[in-house]
């Protein structure tokens, strides 16, 4: 049994595990950079114990791939390792999104569709780093896998209903984002049961599926309230994020900047991120603003910026709209960015993001038409996804977040295809 699973589900993927792996062996280096430094930080303290400091405590990011890779930083094993991890995640989402594919058709091409996903190139440009964007894609092709599995029977066996909980938990547990969605969904549910009746039995079992993925994240939860007295707090970046979204300077776009790019951007000696041409004017701009708040710990930093933010919000209100429209364009085009040195990298976002939003929207008028005949899960898979894409697009929007939500429009676009769409040359 487990032969013929392998056979089936893992052999027609392992040249692709074979060229991530490489990826990540050729690529890697062994010095932490951008996020890996946080990421990092918290596999020390899981390590060690706990996930944050209680005096003042910063919560950046979910516990759940720090916690992966905290066996490595214990071990202080070399970097590549734990980047290996990465390798395997992808190769197990795409198992998973094949057998996702199989649910709708048996056709032999499906491998295509797969191998297409496995080699979107935004996933595999962050193989070789000690980023989460794996870990989330995971999880958003299991949830899709036991969603879709779920429904599909009016009576299904109890360990879908389980599954997909655990992997919403996850999406939560990786990108915090997810919890606001969960809750925006909760709320959603009772108004979408007034208005189709005929979907109730449907919208109860969704309404089921997020209130355990919600229960499961609530230790975690709990944990953050225990340290911040705040209730579903578990970010203390939003802040400065809605700070820079929010900024009235029409030389800035609205994308985010830590707060040491703010203080010592106009110094000589201080050394940015590689992607920045030159931050004097970003620290000319909100240098001023960033010194009256060194003082303050990160939560009260967190309050005050969110608190500029809104009256910067107030009084700009049509910038504010010029920076969510950039926010998006960086969402699903990876750009523009404020004060960033010109690449070819953008590319690698913009050409394949475009090419799905292009058959997305393609796909939206067979399923006006036939919507009645798509499966419920999908079209709620996917206006999960969009819900996603709305809170992305109010707070950080960049090229990697988007990540997470191609798995979800290629399926979307694949099911159409195979059900709904014909293709056929006229003679």
């Amino acid at each position: 049994m487990i032969k013929k699973r392998f056979q089936k589900d893992f052999l027609p993927l392992l040249p692709l595990f074979a060229v991530y792996t490489f990826v990540v062996l050729y690529f890697s280096s062994n010095e932490l950079i951008g996020d890996e430094y946080r990421y990092f930080h918290y596999a020390e303290n899981i390590s060690n114990g706990f996930f944050e400091e209680t005096e003042n405590p910063s919560f950046g990011n979910g516990p759940a791939y720090p916690f992966i890779i905290a066996p490595f930083v214990a071990l202080n094993t070399d970097l590549v390792l734990p980047k290996l991890i990465n390798a395997i995640l992808l190769l197990f989402s795409l198992v998973y999104f094949k057998k996702t594919l199989e649910i709708f058709s048996d056709s032999k091409k499906n491998i295509y569709l797969v191998y297409l996903l496995g080699l979107y190139p935004p996933i595999i440009r962050w193989l070789p780093y000690i980023y989460s964007e794996h870990l989330a894609f995971f999880a958003t092709c299991g949830l899709l896998f036991y969603t879709l599995k779920l429904f599909e029977k009016e009576r299904p066996p109890i360990r879908y209903f389980i599954f997909s909980s655990i992997f919403l938990a996850l999406l939560v547990f990786v990108k915090i984002i997810f919890l606001h969605v969960i809750l925006v969904s909760l709320i959603l549910i009772p108004a979408c049961m007034i208005i189709w009746k005929n979907y109730r039995p449907q919208l109860k079992k969704s309404f089921f599926i997020l209130i355990f993925g919600f229960i499961l994240t609530s230790p975690f939860l709990a944990y953050a309230f225990s340290i911040t007295g705040k209730l579903f707090y578990l970010g203390t970046a939003g802040g400065e994020i809605l700070y820079h979204r929010s900024t009235p300077y029409e030389n800035e776009y609205g994308n985010w900047f830590s707060f040491n790019d703010v203080l010592y951007g106009s110094s000589k000696t201080y050394s940015s991120d590689d992607a920045y041409d030159n931050l004097e004017s970003l620290s000319r701009n909100h240098k001023q603003n960033f010194i009256e708040l060194q003082s303050l710990t990160h939560i009260q930093r967190d309050s005050a910026l969110k608190s500029l933010a809104i009256t910067n919000m107030k009084a700009h209100p049509i910038k504010y709209l010029k920076n969510t429209v950039a926010n998006a364009g960086r969402l699903f085009f990876h750009y523009p960015f404020s004060y960033r040195s010109q690449s070819m990298n953008t590319y690698g976002y913009m050409i394949p993001n475009m090419i799905i939003i292009f058959f997305w929207l393609l796909s939206l008028y067979p399923f006006i038409i036939a919507r009645k005949n798509v499966p419920f899960a999908l079209k709620a898979l996917m206006l999960f996804s969009l819900i996603y894409a709305c809170g992305i697009i109010v707070l950080d929007g960049r090229g990697r977040n988007f990540i997470v939500m191609a798995p979800t429009m290629v399926l979307f676009i694949t099911y159409h295809l195979y059900k709904l769409v014909r293709i056929s040359i006229v003679k």
